[in-house]
C-alpha cells in the first residue's frame, strides 16, 4: 500500500472517528443537561443522529451527478418554504423559524445551509473563465446568496442569515477574487451595517444584545443584570468555573448552569466547558479541527472542480457555525442565537451537518479523487 492510499484512508478515519466521538458527547452533556431539569432532550437525540446517519448514507452512496443535478430544485424549493416560514411558521421567543410537520419541527433555514453549498458549487464549476473574479461577474452568485440571508434575517434569525453569508461568502473566495472586489466588498459591509442598524433591519433586542456585548448602552447592561446576570455572563461563569479538568458531575448539577437559558441548545458547549474544563474544551475543540481538516483535505486532492467546491461549503458550514457558537458562549460575540455542530439538540441542525458528512464521504470514495 502507497503513501498516497494511507493518508487518504487516514483522512477518511480521522474525519468519521472525529464524527462519531462527536455524536457520543453530544448525548452524554445532554443526558447531563437532562438531569438538571428532568427532561428527555438525549433520547430526542439519539432518534436524530439515527436518522442523521441514514440520511449521510444515502448522500455517501449517491451518484454526485445526481446531487448536482438536485442543487437547483432543492435550493429553490427551500426558498419556498422559507417564505412559507414567515407567512404560517410557528413563533417561539417572537421569531418564525420552524415550520410545524405534525409531530415535529422543520427548520428549513438549517438545510438552506447545505442548498446553498450545492447551487453555488456548481454555478462556479459551470464556469471557468478567469482565475480571480471581477465584481461584475459575481451578482449572480451575490443574488443566489442574498435571496436566502434576506428571507431569513425577517424571521427573524440574525446567526443563521450571518452564517449563510459568510457560506457563500467563503466558497467565492475559495475561488479568488480580485483585490478590487474585496475593498468594494469590505466597503459595502462598512457602509451597509450602519445603514441596517438605523433603518431597523437589526431588530431593537438584536441591537440590545450587540449593546450589552459592548457595554455601550448602560441601561441594557444594567437592565440585564437586575435580576440575575446576562446569558453571557452566566455561560462564562459556568466556563470558568471548569477550571483545567472541569467539575464533578454531582457539583456542576449545583451551579449557575440550572439559570441558563437555552442550555440544550445554544449554550451547550458551557455544559460541557464546566464538566470537562479547559483540556475537555480543547479535546473537542480538536474534534472539530479533525473534520474540518478531513474537508478541506478532499478540498486540495479532488479532481472533480465541483467536488472541492462542495468540500469547501461543507468546512465553511461546520467551522461559521461552530466559531459563531464558541465566540457567543465565551463573550467574543455577541449573543445571537446559533447552535453547536451535533452537539446541540436540534433535528434539522443535525440532519443538515450529518448530510454533508455523507456528501464527504462520497467525495472520499470516489474513483476519480486523487491524492
Amino acid at each position: 500500500m502507497n503513501l498516497a492510499v494511507r493518508l487518504r484512508q487516514g483522512s477518511l478515519v480521522i474525519g468519521l472517528g472525529s464524527l462519531v466521538l462527536l455524536c457520543a458527547a453530544s448525548l452524554f452533556n445532554l443526558w447531563f443537561i437532562d438531569s438538571l431539569h428532568d427532561t428527555a432532550f438525549h433520547r430526542s437525540q439519539i432518534i436524530w443522529l439515527v436518522v442523521g446517519l441514514v440520511g449521510g448514507g444515502l448522500a455517501a452512496g449517491i451518484d454526485m451527478a445526481f446531487v448536482r443535478r438536485m442543487g437547483v430544485p432543492v435550493y429553490g424549493s427551500l426558498c419556498v418554504l422559507l417564505v412559507a416560514v414567515l407567512l404560517f411558521g410557528r413563533e417561539i421567543n417572537h421569531s418564525k423559524r420552524w415550520l410545524e410537520l405534525g409531530p415535529m419541527n422543520m427548520q428549513p433555514s438549517e438545510f438552506m445551509k447545505l442548498a446553498l453549498v450545492l447551487v453555488i458549487a456548481e454555478w462556479f464549476d459551470k464556469r471557468r473563465a478567469t482565475k480571480e473574479w471581477p465584481l461584475s461577474r459575481l451578482i449572480q452568485p451575490l443574488l443566489i446568496v442574498g435571496a436566502p440571508v434576506v428571507l431569513i434575517n425577517l424571521e427573524p434569525d440574525l446567526g443563521t442569515s450571518l452564517c449563510v453569508s459568510l457560506i457563500g461568502g467563503s466558497i467565492i473566495l475559495y475561488e479568488g477574487v480580485r483585490k478590487q472586489t474585496l475593498l468594494a466588498g469590505l466597503l459595502v459591509v462598512l457602509v451597509g451595517v450602519p445603514i441596517a442598524w438605523r433603518m431597523g433591519a437589526v431588530r431593537d433586542y438584536q441591537k440590545g444584545r450587540v449593546q450589552a456585548w459592548m457595554a455601550l448602552d448602560e441601561n441594557a447592561v444594567t437592565s440585564k443584570r437586575s435580576a440575575r446576570a446576562s446569558q453571557s455572563e452566566q455561560a462564562l461563569w459556568a466556563v470558568g468555573s471548569g477550571r483545567w479538568l472541569g467539575r464533578d458531575v454531582d457539583d456542576a448539577r449545583t451551579s449557575v448552569l440550572r439559570h441558563l437559558p437555552f442550555l440544550y441548545t445554544d449554550f451547550a458547549l458551557a455544559s460541557w466547558a464546566e464538566l470537562f474544563g479547559l483540556v475537555g474544551t480543547m479535546a473537542l475543540f480538536g474534534l472539530y479541527l479533525g473534520i474540518l481538516w478531513w474537508a478541506l483535505y478532499l478540498a486540495h486532492h479532488a479532481r472533480e472542480r465541483y467536488d472541492a467546491l462542495v468540500a469547501v461549503g461543507v468546512a465553511a458550514l461546520i467551522f461559521w457555525q461552530f466559531f459563531i457558537n464558541a465566540g457567543m458562549v465565551i463573550g467574543l460575540l455577541p449573543v445571537v442565537g446559533m447552535t453547536l455542530p451535533i452537539m446541540s439538540y436540534g433535528g434539522s441542525s443535525v440532519l443538515t451537518v450529518m448530510i454533508g458528512c455523507g456528501l464527504l464521504v462520497n467525495i472520499a470514495l470516489r474513483r476519480r479523487a486523487t491524492v
